[in-house]
């Protein structure tokens, strides 16, 4: 008896192992993708769980220069709203504080600072003073005296500020630099003369032209382009009355205190600065000859007051060539 053999579909067999081959792969790659996931939420649960895990805080503030507590310093959480002040004794209180984040401490006069918790739970601060606008000394009419004593209305001018401007004297480079001093040309021609009006144009000499005092030594109608900017020390101008009465009438208009440089204890310094620069007028306006102008104004109004004054005297119009 012959046994019958089934004719085999091969291209039906490749089909169906390719299949069953595909969804073994695509259950192995699906479960290393959920093992991938469930190991990293993990990590961030637990890096979730550290970092929300809330806890309180406390500590003393002083001043690092006498050592003394401070009052009123605010506390505050980086990245937050969350914030505190200091009692009287310098001693703080702030509650939810989590163990990854960072505190801020800042005061008035005092640089603010910022320091990571890591976990602590009592952490004491020393704040440095910032006292570097408070020591600057200012020249005045009668001497000098820290800023913090002043009690009149006096401009303090950066000489270093002025430096960078690329002027030709230092008029030039004061304009808004100083609060209620104008600085504008008198005319549009290059190398004009300069206005600086300090109290404006209410004054007995019928000028806004302040006084200057160079090195002690007062100087009216002063053209700012005699002095270099490179030789002057500091600049000091005083504004209200009470800083310009020892001037008199002189300083109604406002002062400007210039101190120059001069020799200091030490070795030699030698300093070498160079600057070009030019100036050029607009573009020109063509403008009528005068006897243009006349001839113009009689042809154009032969009858009017002005034209019979341009032939008064016996003058013609060749005259005006």
């Amino acid at each position: 008896m012959n046994k019958i053999i089934p004719k085999l579909n091969y291209k039906a067999f490749l089909f169906n192992s390719l299949i069953n081959l595909n969804t073994f792969m695509t259950r192995k790659f699906f479960h290393k993708i959920k093992f991938l996931l469930t190991v990293m939420g993990c990590f961030l649960l637990i890096s979730f769980v550290n970092e929300t895990q809330a806890q309180t805080v406390n500590g003393t503030v002083i001043s690092a220069g006498d050592n003394q507590p401070l009052n009123g310093v605010t506390v505050q959480l980086a990245g937050s709203a969350h914030a505190t002040t200091t009692d009287p004794s310098g001693n703080y209180r702030l509650t939810a504080v989590p163990t990854g984040g960072s505190l801020t401490f800042s005061f008035v006069g005092f640089k603010t600072q910022t320091v990571a918790v890591s976990g602590r739970t009592r952490i004491n601060i020393s704040l440095q003073v910032e006292a570097a606008s408070l020591d600057q000394v200012v020249v005045i009419g009668y001497g000098s005296v820290k800023k913090t004593d002043l009690t009149g209305s006096v401009g303090y001018v950066n000489v270093k500020d002025l430096a960078k401007a690329p002027v030709a004297s230092f008029a030039d480079a004061l304009s808004g630099r100083v609060a209620g001093v104008q600085v504008n040309s008198s005319d549009g021609q290059p190398g004009g003369g300069i206005n600086i009006m300090i109290r404006g144009a209410g004054s007995l000499t019928q000028s806004t032209t302040p006084l200057y005092v160079v090195d002690g030594f007062p100087i009216e109608n002063l053209d700012p382009n005699t002095l270099n900017p490179d030789d002057i020390e500091s600049i000091s101008i005083l504004k209200d009355a009470s800083s310009t009465a020892i001037y008199g009438s002189r300083g109604a208009n406002g002062v400007v205190l210039i101190q120059t440089k001069r020799g200091k204890p030490g070795r030699a310094v030698v300093t070498l600065n160079g600057s070009l620069g030019y100036q050029i007028p607009p573009k020109q306006i063509p403008m009528m000859s005068p006897y243009e102008f006349v001839k113009y104004q009689q042809e154009l109004n032969p009858i009017t007051f002005n034209t019979p004054a341009y032939t008064a005297g016996g003058k013609t119009l060749d005259d005006w060539k």
